[in-house]
This record gives C-alpha cells, sequence and structure tokens, in this order.
C-alpha cells in the first residue's frame, strides 16, 4: 500500500510497475499509465501552443522530480481526488510555489484524459491547496528610496575591499526599475533601439532574458500578454543614466544597454547576487528584495494618480482574457516620468 503521507522523496508504491496503453499515439484509457499520459500530455496543441517554452520546462521539471516519482506508475482509473490532495498538499508544506506548478501541470495532464473519456472527471479539479498568509505589500517611499540610492552609491563608489573595481551597472539598473517598473530581467533585455532620447524620451519594453536549458540565457522576443508589450515615458533621473551609458559602454554584438563584461547579455541571476550582496553591507538594507522596486513603483502612482495607470505601466492587463493573437503594435502606457521623478531625487535636493 502507499503511505497515507507522501514524504519529501515521493514514495514509491512497492507494486512492479504496470504497463500502460503503450506509445505516446495510442489512445488514451482508464488503463494508461499517469507516466503515459504525461508523455502524450507534452505534445498536446493545447499545451505546446499556449505556452512559453520557460513554462512546459518548469512543468516537465515538475513531472521529473515529483509527479512521475509519485504517481508515474498508477492507472488513470487509480488516481483519486484523495490520492492527489495528499501529494499536493505534502508538497506545499515545503514548497508551497513548486506545488501550485504541479497542481497546474497535472490538472493539464487530466483534462486531457477527460477529453479522451478516459475517466469521467477531473481528480485535481477538486483539489484546493493551503491558502498563503497574505502578507502587506512591501514598497519604499520617497525619503527610503533616496536613503537606499545613496546607500548603493557609496557601497558602488567604496575602496574597503579587495578585487575589481566595481562598475555603475549596480545603481544604473536600480534607477531603471525605478524609472520604469521593470523587472530585472527586462531591464537586462533592453537593446539601444528600444529606447528614443528625443524631446520626449521613451522606452520600448518588448522582450525579457530568459533562461532555458536548450538554449542558455537568451532575449525573449515577446511579452507574456499584449498589454506587456508597451511604451514608458521615462523620468529625468532614468533618460540621464541612458545618456551617460550611451557615450561611456562599449557597443556590443547584442547592442544591450546593460551588456556582461563579455558582451553578452548579463546573467539576471548574478545581478541579483550583486545587488543582495550590497544590501546586505548597507545598514538597515538587510531583507529587501528586488521586487521591492516594481512594487514602489506601482504604490506611488497608485497613491498619485490612479491604480490603472500603475498597472498600464507595470503592463499588467485590465482584463483575465488573453489575446489569442499577439498584437504587434505597443500600446503607450500613461506619461508617470513627472510622478516617478520623485525617486531620482538625493536627499539634498528635497532639504534644499
Amino acid at each position: 500500500m502507499l503511505s497515507a503521507v507522501y514524504g519529501p522523496a515521493q514514495i514509491r508504491d512497492s507494486r512492479p510497475p504496470r504497463k500502460g496503453s503503450g506509445g505516446a499515439g495510442d489512445s488514451i484509457t482508464g488503463n494508461t499509465t499517469v507516466a503515459t499520459l504525461s508523455t502524450i500530455w507534452k505534445t498536446d496543441p493545447d499545451l505546446t501552443n499556449n505556452c512559453s517554452e520557460q513554462t512546459i520546462e518548469r512543468y516537465s521539471d515538475s513531472l521529473e522530480n515529483h509527479i512521475l516519482p509519485a504517481l508515474g506508475e498508477y492507472m488513470l482509473m487509480e488516481v483519486t481526488v484523495s490520492r492527489v490532495d495528499r501529494f499536493l498538499r505534502n508538497l506545499a508544506l515545503s514548497t508551497p510555489g513548486l506545488a501550485k506548478t504541479t497542481r497546474t501541470a497535472l490538472n493539464g495532464m487530466f483534462k486531457l484524459a477527460v477529453r479522451h473519456d478516459a475517466i469521467r472527471s477531473n481528480p485535481v479539479r477538486d483539489v484546493r491547496l493551503p491558502a498563503n498568509r497574505k502578507q502587506s505589500v512591501q514598497a519604499l517611499t520617497v525619503d527610503e528610496v533616496a536613503t537606499l540610492r545613496e546607500g548603493l552609491r557609496k557601497w558602488q563608489d567604496g575602496t574597503d575591499y579587495r578585487g575589481p573595481r566595481r562598475g555603475s551597472e549596480l545603481l544604473d539598473v536600480v534607477d531603471m526599475m525605478l524609472g520604469t517598473g521593470l523587472r530585472i530581467s527586462e531591464v537586462l533585455a533592453l537593446r539601444w533601439d528600444d529606447v528614443d532620447l528625443g524631446e520626449h524620451p521613451t522606452v520600448t519594453v518588448s522582450a525579457k532574458l530568459v533562461y532555458l536549458k536548450k538554449k542558455g540565457l537568451f532575449r525573449q522576443t515577446h511579452t507574456k500578454t499584449s498589454s506587456g508589450f508597451r511604451i514608458l515615458t521615462l523620468p529625468t533621473f532614468a533618460v540621464e543614466v541612458l545618456l551617460r551609458r550611451s557615450v561611456e559602454v562599449i557597443p556590443t554584438e547584442t547592442n544591450a544597454i546593460f551588456p556582461s563584461g563579455a558582451g553578452t547579455w548579463k546573467w539576471p541571476n548574478n545581478y541579483r547576487r550583486t545587488l543582495r550582496d550590497a544590501l546586505n553591507a548597507i545598514e538597515g538594507q538587510r531583507g529587501f528584495s528586488p521586487h521591492v522596486f516594481r512594487k514602489s513603483v506601482a504604490t506611488l502612482i497608485d497613491a498619485e494618480a490612479t491604480l490603472e495607470a500603475a498597472a498600464a505601466v507595470l503592463g499588467h492587463s485590465g482584463t483575465a482574457v488573453r489575446s489569442k493573437h499577439y498584437v504587434a503594435k505597443a500600446s503607450a502606457a500613461p506619461d508617470m516620468s513627472s510622478i516617478l521623478n520623485q525617486f531620482g531625487q538625493n536627499q539634498n535636493e528635497k532639504d534644499g
């Protein structure tokens, strides 16, 4: 008998493996195993046409490391709501985010089985993961941003350490996040072709940096939704960053605004590590997540303009319906540059 509660190692049934309906080309029946169903599901157009490569890779990792070790040998007719519930709830105890991804993958698999009349109902549909305790939104005030930027500037220019000189990109990327609400992966994907530094400086957001096992790090040239493909008006302090870098940065093949030392795309995780080291070294700044900058942008715009304007700047869709086709025209977000320019003020500017 399978243990009543799945342990971290996802205990397998001691019975010998059962063979399901055969290869991926065969029909799905109640005797098909979960392992065989997973193989068929990974080629299903509902998955391959509607999910990004990055999402599919996450599902594949969840299948290999969690779903198949725990459930792979069961026939579909044996997979009950209670069995799935125990599996997912145990997983959620240690890694809530992973449990959510795993549930989504399982739900897609069993939807496919229902469509093939292999089972009457989807056993994943009625499983509810434990609710996460809601935390208050962590956002910085204008004064807190000024203090943080000054601390980062001093750390960046510091001399009390051994090693190569710290570059200016640490604070420059933070300033771009504060001036646009972009994620780190979106800022590091920006090219000079995306910037217009004319009379009304703007940046077009059309990509992010993504890592896949088969491809490595690359620039994914589309956003999750059509609302993510947008044009943002830049505040003065962000424009100053770009103007200075346009003179200082050596052109690279990628045309990246923030290239790596080798002239390639800069790894987001490497930047996060450097930012975390800097924040940990600054008094009172330990424990901040880089996402705090995005939240701070949204909070400030919401307070001084509207929630709709904040959503437009961050690239959030106003509806839950995703566009069926990619819209090849960027939508212009409302000009919030004068509001966001408050983040670029130094302490002495405000006190003067």
